[in-house]
């Protein structure tokens, strides 16, 4: 049993448009820019959990465009996991209907501005491993977030493992009890690099790039401490990838996640 939680022990890493969510829609500017992370040594190269950065936008909201193609080079490193979440409380003022948009991410969102106690929502806006977020602007504060991620992470007193055996997804922590009944979310996301380019609204005729589109987002089952196996429903194959996350709740902190 040792042996088991030995493979899951924490590793050490180094260390917009607006829409209040109480009034009518409004804009203001936001911006992204990029990020990577690594720690080496002379003898060996310490391997970092999995961060999964989750990108609210719009096809509707001005500020999106010139901000996403530095986000995605932000993200494109092996331990991060970029997921693109479209709103789509823009569509009414904007005159275009998002095409990947879906009312359930505009209540993720809400779930995370209530949690973090904030009076509206921003597109584009970025929050890493449900605790950091950033509205972006420059590679200075995307490093700045996730890096509190990483110390937020870090700062934990225990570890969760997460490993994938057959259809059987398994939880590990040596802590009986979890401090609270955290849940175990799967998402499923288009990997394709696709492009928009809406024919009206503010962004008319200019190109959109979207990047691990989420499809999907389930709950399969709860976490509350020790070992935990849950059985996944079968997946179809269609030609999308999945990711599972453990979080503290609504709005609360992704612990622990894994590409299936």
């Amino acid at each position: 049993m040792s042996s088991f939680f030995n493979l899951f022990r924490k590793k050490k890493v180094p260390l917009a448009c607006m829409m209040s969510m109480d009034e009518d829609h409004h804009h203001t500017d936001g911006h992204l820019a990029d990020t990577t992370s690594e720690e080496t040594s002379a003898c060996f190269v310490e391997i970092m959990p999995l961060s999964v950065v989750e990108l609210f936008q719009s096809q509707g909201c001005k500020s999106c465009p010139p901000a996403l193609p530095a986000i995605q080079a932000a993200t494109n490193n092996p331990n991060l996991l970029l997921l693109t979440f479209d709103v789509t409380y823009w569509n009414p003022s904007s005159g275009w209907t998002d095409t990947f948009g879906n009312t359930q991410f505009d209540s993720r969102q809400k779930q995370y501005a209530t949690k973090m106690g904030k009076k509206g929502l921003f597109t584009p806006q970025i929050i890493v491993d449900g605790n950091s977020e950033s509205l972006g602007a420059t590679q200075d504060q995307i490093n700045e977030t996730i890096m509190k991620a990483m110390q937020f992470r870090n700062s934990m007193t225990w570890a969760l493992g997460i490993d994938l055996v057959g259809n059987e997804l398994r939880l590990a922590a040596d802590m009986p009890e979890a401090d609270m009944i955290y849940d175990v979310i799967i998402v499923k996301y288009d990997p394709a690099l696709q492009t928009i380019k809406p024919d009206k609204g503010p962004n008319k005729r200019v190109k959109i790039p979207h990047r691990n589109v989420v499809k999907e987002l389930m709950k399969v089952g709860e976490w509350a401490g020790g070992i935990t196996s849950i059985q996944l429903p079968p997946f179809k194959r269609d030609g999308l990838e999945k990711v599972a996350f453990v979080q503290g709740g609504l709005g609360g902190p992704i612990i622990a996640a894994l590409k299936l």
